[in-house]
């Protein structure tokens, strides 16, 4: 098992986030034509190595495709930012055998069972809201994933520690100074900020996870549209042993403060000996200007959120960090040229309430690393990629409205209410208006993102619907429908001896079928579970891309079924077979 090291951090402003007084990043533009180029070629470098960066890295190397990522910072994952792990990406982890593994570095600083409070106060305040709080039993019968508390201090080490195993070069230390995009590839040229030396690579294409001051998204002109500046925040990392005070409350993941004096929350670690305090407002002051909080004063927003007194538990403050809230999307996610693409931050930020920021970039990461593999493998055309944009940026700037509307209510606590769409929604309910597959006849693009996911559509477009089948190989042993969604695209069945899995067996690339029924094997569905959730009828089919979405339905035909299913590919991967 891979060794998994945190690092402690004592920088006070963090330079990921933007902040009022820090300038935008940009590239320099200087003569490079001395630098000789690197002999290896990548298919894909990724500049930033964050919890996106990583991820994408991984899921590039999954699919069979080599990727280089350099990041200016020193080391992986330093003030513990992010705190969850969604629905979608513990599916998502999943599929690269590393859900378990998380889990396992979750449960030594976290209950697993977490969700989220507002309270008057850490300690002895009375609860004002519930929020987050699932029914166990219907998530089960959506997913078999879990969301998973886990700071992102602990979860870029576990990327990490997995790079090999995928071939993701990630290095540190590094700073891309430039890139120059050509039309068979993209130059990109690297400092070491160690050494000083500089080098200059070769890529077919680049995937800018360069957070919220993106110089890649100056660089291409591309627009940064929604809300706008929120607020100057302040967060404090410290270490103080609240578990003899804060009983119950322990298993919650995060707890909003709100009260006359101040407003804020915490994330509590390591059975309640230290976490992170999110400063909101003091009183009516809702801003803090980097460098304008003292230490002392950070004592005293401890204090008055937990409730407690100086007297009644110590306070050893590690780290300040001083970050502006904000809600953009970018435009688009691609450059003119179609090599260049942002994901992440790069591509669009939110507030933290919510906890869907670093989410969603991961779910950008799975989605342009199966194009890229498959463009790469020559499986699809380049006109693949563009559909990342089509369906990434409508996804991101609707999922940026929601977390705005939980800042409103749980920070700002507007009355009324703003609308908030269900997280279980948010996350394993949204669909793809366009993009890369064949909507039905009489298809209307949809007025609202998302479906109840415990009431699936199956549509083109929108999530495989989870459903436990039983292993025939294994007594008592189940696997779930998701599982069955690896490198290759997936044809679906209820039926033995389909027409649509025949012609299967004709198509121009490798599929994986699995015709799913009471007697199937070695996966069975004995309680019907697929032809319900699906909406499958005998003699129809579903076509699942490897992220996961459904890319066609294929209806009940006397014949034509290699034809149709052919053409289904063609239109989907944008070539000609």
């Amino acid at each position: 098992m891979p060794t998994i090291k945190t690092t402690t951090m004592t920088r006070q402003v963090d330079e990921t986030f933007s902040s009022s007084n820090l300038k935008r990043d940009e590239f320099t533009e200087f003569d490079h034509s001395d630098i000789p180029l690197e002999k290896e070629e990548w298919p894909v470098i990724i500049i930033g190595s964050s919890m996106v960066g990583k991820t994408l890295g991984l899921l590039l190397g999954y699919h069979g495709v080599k990727s280089m990522s350099f990041d200016r910072h020193a080391a992986a994952g330093t003030h513990p930012r992010a705190a969850g792990l969604n629905f979608r990406t513990s599916e998502i982890l999943r599929q690269l055998g590393l859900e378990d593994f998380t889990l396992e570095q979750s449960a030594s600083e976290f209950d697993l069972n977490a969700g989220m409070l507002l309270v008057e106060k850490l300690v002895g305040g009375k609860v004002l809201k519930h929020l987050q709080e699932h029914d166990p039993e219907k998530v089960n019968d959506i997913t078999p994933s879990s969301w998973v508390w886990i700071s992102q201090r602990m979860f870029e080490p576990v990327l990490g520690a997995h790079s090999d195993k995928y071939d993701s070069v990630q290095l540190h230390g590094h700073e891309v100074l430039l890139y120059e995009e050509l039309e068979d590839g993209v130059v990109v040229v690297v400092k070491n900020l160690d050494s000083g030396i500089i080098r200059k690579y070769k890529a077919q294409y680049v995937v800018a996870c360069d957070g919220n001051r993106s110089p890649t998204r100056q660089k291409e002109g591309i627009s940064w549209d929604g809300p706008g500046v929120l607020r100057n925040s302040l967060s404090v990392s410290f270490k103080s042993d609240l578990s003899p005070f804060i009983g119950k409350r322990m298993v919650h993941g995060v707890i909003y403060v709100a009260n006359e004096k101040i407003g804020g929350g915490f994330r509590l670690e390591n059975e309640g000996k230290e976490g992170l305090l999110m400063v909101n407002n003091v009183g009516p002051k809702a801003d803090f200007a980097p460098g304008s909080v003292t230490s002392q004063e950070a004592r005293e927003y401890f204090y008055a959120c937990s409730g407690l007194a100086p007297d009644q538990v110590s306070l050893d403050i590690q780290s300040m960090n001083f970050w502006t809230m904000a809600a953009y999307t970018a435009g688009i996610f691609a450059s003119k040229g179609g090599r260049v693409f942002l994901a992440g931050d790069a591509a669009h930020t939110m507030p933290p309430t919510g906890g869907l920021g670093g989410n969603t970039g991961i779910a950008d990461a799975h989605n342009i690393a199966w194009k890229l593999a498959y463009v790469l493998s020559g499986k699809a055309s380049s006109s693949l990629l563009d559909t990342y944009s089509t369906e990434r940026q409508p996804i991101d700037e609707f999922t940026v409205l929601e977390a705005y509307n939980r800042f409103q209510n749980r920070v700002v606590i507007q009355q009324p209410p703003a609308p908030e769409a269900p997280d279980i929604a948010i996350e394993l309910g949204y669909r793809y208006p366009r993009g890369a597959f064949l909507p039905e006849h009489h298809y209307e693009v949809p007025k609202k993102l998302y479906d109840d996911p415990s009431l699936p559509t199956a549509v083109p477009g929108s999530r495989f619907p989870h459903a436990f089948l039983e292993d025939t190989s294994s007594p008592n042993k189940r696997i779930s429908t998701i599982d069955l969604v690896k490198k290759n695209f997936v044809l679906i069945t209820i039926e033995p001896d389909s027409p649509w899995g025949l012609a299967a067996g004709q198509a121009p690339m490798e599929l994986d079928v699995h015709a799913l029924h009471a007697k199937s094997s070695p996966y069975r569905d004995s309680k019907g579970l697929v032809e319900r959730k699906c909406r499958l009828n005998i003699g129809e089919a579903i076509l699942v891309r490897p992220d996961g979405f459904i890319a066609w339905r294929g209806e009940r035909s006397d014949d034509g079924h290699v034809a149709q299913l052919n053409g289904a590919l063609e239109a989907i991967l944008k070539k000609r077979f």
